[in-house]
């Protein structure tokens, strides 16, 4: 899971201000604000939830130009950085074999209404299909499919308030469905930077003081709010199977709508939230006694508290059940109303409080609402925190209900933890991946403090970090890796200065050392690493060598040789490559067999042609790996991933039972990418004809790279920076880009051009080409 909501920019702050009763709401100039008892209508109240720095972005990332970054609705932004933590909280983001699904929705595009569109009409431009993709709710979840790389269904969920709930119903549904093997499912609603409050109507659903008081006899209303929250999903088989960290489990779903039985289009409906919540709990085979928490919806509004609590007494006030036995909580009054995000704070919370066995106090509440008899029920709301002591699994329900009869519901129940099991290998490899030197630091940093601040963390624990980090994590162009056999060593080895990295294309391999030595080798290895064993019996197996399984039986040339090809099966199924091949005259046949394409018919000559016990003499040369005495895996693995070698990692773990485990994500670079809100009443702006800047005739390359930069919204561009992998290019960039050179240099060419010659030194050639012979005919 990962989020981002008021006062938090991650879970587990988030989690922590919960659990610490802190209200997470801006109220500027308090001081000087009107009473808590006016209720005055129309009156404007300084109280205001927000996310901090949406209007910063980490564009180049995600591969976003700077001209889309700046326009795009930052909703969708920030749920595209939220979906990247998400997957790598749950180690799944190096996945590429498991198909992913994407269900999530969004609030109101304030950002465009207010921003992008009266900017876009003062500068005379209209019906750009570039805005409307950038914007437009459609395309939310398809745009995170696409960054992300994901293949599952794409499905932007919108139904109010209750959007986020209802995308996670619709992922368990797919996920049970078989329609993929893990979905992320979530919300997102921003208000803008400069809002600081709201206009108080009487009889609304905002309040009347600026605090959101659930459940409260003195609840007048809701505030509004920001958030952003994903979580990661998979069937809990699929889950155990693959040793995931399983926070808990969702045991039931459902979702419907109140239909046309009710007063008004906005007035929300016990029957429908009763039905609701006992569709759910019958899919989950809970009773409502099993239950011992509900995240209820909790606007604090007149109408939406009494109905929400009344559908609750009877689902869940059964004859049976003792009272004050039902603890009843609710978030607004800490974050407010975050809209098409209030499902996920909510289940957010409720995963963690049956995670930690934990349930954070409602904030602001002192006396029940007159409207709500909770003596005569089993319910019972508190301000303070406290723990849960259940003698079972602790099972929770989360409710959501938007404006328009949409109601959904949800019910967990924890699990208990599975102990790492036991590391394979006494020595672990810790392998990073950044995009700059910059993040690379920062991720070590942010590695060792988390390392450091687990005193109790064991070899087992280690391994499932180092496995989450090598598996579970995308990869980019600037690397770092180090080998540690404890959390000290790996602290000390993640804290000190990081070598410059030497990217290496060409490998040689050596075999060093006399048969006595590598059969020695091969003895050390197939009790240290797991690997060795299986290719040593596949080898044997090839040369027809019959007997028990590895090495003790056999000559030591045999023994030796083996040991040796052994080793270099396991680095080709790594991912290494060897451009050359050296050997002592002893080992020469066996080398020969390797660089022959390994013919298994030819095994067995090359082993039988392995005598003598000349080690030889090897000159050691830049990414060159040395089988012999000293071998270590380990250390070559993380030398070759330094090198830019896209190492195998799965094939390095093998059949390891590992798990994966959260860490701290990527340490994003954020820019600000945003629009000065226009006047109100703008003044007129002459527009300049777009085909008034021609190119001069001696510069070709520097009107190319004009035209690149104005097109993508950047200052400077190498001119072999690639349109598509570098700067993020589109059809639609290249398109526009085209058809301004055609415009500037009076040509007729294509107007992909970008992807035809896709760096401006090559476009710039082509164009110079094209020119040429303009000329000379």
């Amino acid at each position: 899971m990962a989020a981002r909501f008021a006062g938090a920019d991650d879970v587990e702050e988030y989690w922590t201000n919960l659990v610490n009763g802190v209200e997470s709401v801006s109220r500027p100039d308090e001081g000087e604000s009107v009473p808590d008892d006016d209720g005055s209508d129309g009156r404007h109240v300084r109280a205001v939830a927000k996310v901090d720095d949406i209007e910063s972005f980490d564009a180049d990332h995600f591969r976003v130009p700077p001209a889309e970054a700046v326009t795009m609705d930052p909703q969708q932004r920030v749920l595209l950085e939220v979906a990247s933590a998400a997957l790598e909280d749950a180690g799944y983001a190096g996945e590429r074999d498991a198909v992913v699904g994407v269900f999530v929705g969004s609030g109101e595009n304030h950002y465009f209404r207010e921003f992008v569109a009266p900017t876009e009409a003062r500068a005379g431009r209209g019906g750009d299909v570039r805005i409307t993709l950038a914007n437009e709710k459609d395309f939310l979840a398809p745009r995170l499919a696409f960054k992300l790389g994901l293949t599952g269904p794409a499905i932007t969920v919108q139904t109010g308030c209750a959007t986020a709930l209802s995308a996670v119903a619709l992922a368990c549904a797919s996920l049970a469905a078989g329609d993929c093997d893990i979905a992320l499912a979530g919300g997102v609603s921003l208000l803008m930077p400069d809002v600081d409050g709201y206009t108080y109507t009487e009889g609304g659903i905002l309040s009347a003081d600026g605090r959101c008081r659930a459940f409260d006899a003195g609840a007048s209303g809701t505030i509004p709010g920001s958030g952003a929250g994903i979580v990661v999903l998979r069937r809990d088989a699929d889950a155990q199977a693959g040793r995931d960290r399983r926070r808990a489990v969702i045991r039931g779903w459902a979702v419907n709508n109140d239909g046309g039985s009710r007063a008004g289009f906005t007035v929300p409906n016990i029957d429908g939230q009763e039905t609701v919540i006992r569709t759910a709990l019958a899919r989950a085979d809970i009773t409502p006694e099993q239950v011992g928490y509900i995240e209820a919806h909790g606007t604090g509004t007149a109408i939406g508290d009494p109905v929400e609590f009344e559908a609750l007494r009877r689902v869940f006030a059964t004859p049976h059940r003792q009272p004050r036995t039902l603890t009843l909580g609710a978030v607004k009054p800490n974050i407010g109303h975050t809209d098409a995000a209030a499902g996920v704070a909510g289940l957010i919370k409720a995963t963690l409080a049956v995670e930690r066995a934990v349930m954070p106090g409602t904030l602001h509440f002192r006396a029940p609402n007159p409207e709500i008899d909770l003596d005569s029920t089993p319910f019972t709301v508190t301000a303070e925190t406290r723990a849960w002591d259940a003698e079972g699994p602790r099972v929770a329900g989360v409710s959501s209900f938007g404006l328009g009869g949409s109601n959904a519901h949800v019910v967990l129940e924890s699990v208990s933890a599975v102990p790492a099991a036991d590391a394979a290998r006494s020595r672990q490899v810790l392998a990073l991946s950044a995009r700059s030197d910059e993040e690379l630091e920062r991720m070590r940093q942010r590695l060792a403090d988390r390392l450091a601040a687990a005193p109790s963390l064991d070899l087992s624990a280690l391994a499932d970090i180092a496995h989450t980090l090598a598996v579970g994590r995308a990869r980019f162009t600037r690397r770092w890796a180090a080998v540690a056999a404890d959390r000290a060593e790996a602290v000390a080895r993640l804290r000190s200065p990081a070598e410059a990295g030497r990217p290496t294309t060409r490998w040689s391999l050596a075999i060093h050392g006399t048969p006595d030595e590598l059969a020695g080798m091969g003895e050390r290895l197939l009790a240290t690493e797991p690997l060795l064993g299986p290719a040593v019996a596949e080898l044997r197996e090839e040369a027809g060598l019959t007997g028990q399984l590895g090495l003790t039986d056999l000559a030591p040339h045999q023994a030796g040789t083996l040991a040796a090809l052994g080793v270099v099966r396991i680095l080709r199924r790594l991912g290494l490559t060897f451009s050359r091949m050296d050997a002592p005259d002893w080992a020469r046949p066996a080398a020969q067999w390797l660089a022959g394409g390994a013919d298994p018919t030819s095994l067995a000559a090359a082993v039988e042609a392995c005598t003598g016990a000349d080690a030889g003499s090897v000159r050691e040369r830049a990414g060159q790996v040395l089988v012999g005495p000293s071998f270590d895996l380990a250390e070559v693995a993380a030398a070759a991933w330094r090198a830019g070698v896209a190492v195998d990692w799965a094939a390095y773990y093998g059949d390891e039972p590992r798990g994966r485990v959260p860490l701290p994500t990527y340490p994003f670079t954020r820019r600000r990418f945003w629009l000065e809100r226009p006047e109100v009443q703008p003044d007129p702006v002459d527009v300049e004809p777009r085909g008034s800047s021609r190119a001069d005739a001696a510069s070709v390359v520097a009107y190319v790279e004009k035209v690149w930069c104005e097109v993508l919204g950047v200052e400077h561009i190498a001119h072999d920076a690639h349109f598509v992998d570098d700067l993020g290019g589109d059809s639609l960039y290249a398109v526009e880009i085209g058809a301004r050179l055609n415009e500037g240099l009076g040509l007729d060419i294509a107007v992909d051009l970008p992807f035809i010659a896709p760096t401006i030194a090559a476009s710039a050639a082509f164009l110079d080409r094209t020119l040429a012979m303009e000329t000379t005919s």
